[in-house]
């Protein structure tokens, strides 16, 4: 079974338990986190991905590192332990993410411009875009020096460029 499915069971039904839990957002936290020191830490890495360890032993390990967190959320983070899934954790945050934002009609923007833009002109795009999509919209501004002025948009898989370097591209191979 690939990844990318595996990750969207489990985000599924991980996210259906937050729900109807009402903590989503902890519970993404808790993943991310997880995700985070399972990708960066080499010697958690090597502990969870042991196959001579015992599960139980992992588990302890778990407990440990979120010993401040509620129940619920230990309980998840052990289920996908215990299911030896915890190699896909980044294909499960990224699917609990999507779920997400579609439930609450949310697309990720990347606007990359020569500088950076003020807080005013970021407000403004998002207003624009939000009025265009008629989603929330999670704006992540680049900067990108190669760019002489404009700038880009990505709005998932469209890409709007309006760059001077484009327009003056289009001028020239018109004529």
């Amino acid at each position: 079974m690939s990844e990318k499915i595996i990750g969207r069971r489990y985000a599924e039904a991980i996210f259906s338990v937050a729900e109807s839990k009402n903590k989503v957002k902890e519970i993404y936290d808790a993943l991310n986190k997880t995700m985070e020191l399972y990708l960066t830490n080499t010697d958690l890495k090597n502990i969870l991905d042991n196959p001579l360890i015992l599960v139980e032993e992992k588990e302890k390990v778990i407990e440990k590192i979120f010993i401040d967190e509620n129940e619920e959320i230990k309980n998840i983070l052990l289920y996908i332990l215990s299911k030896g899934r915890i190699e896909n954790i980044k294909e499960i945050v990224a699917e609990y993410l999507k779920i997400y934002y579609l439930k609450n009609k949310i697309i990720d923007v990347e606007a990359i411009f020569a500088q950076e833009i003020s807080e005013d002109q970021k407000s403004k795009l998002i207003e624009n875009l939000e009025k265009r999509t008629r989603k929330k919209i999670n704006l992540k501004v680049i900067i990108d020096k190669s760019i002489i002025g404009g700038g880009i948009l990505k709005i998932g898989d469209k890409i709007i460029d309006g760059t001077i370097r484009t327009q003056l591209d289009l001028l020239v191979h018109k004529n």
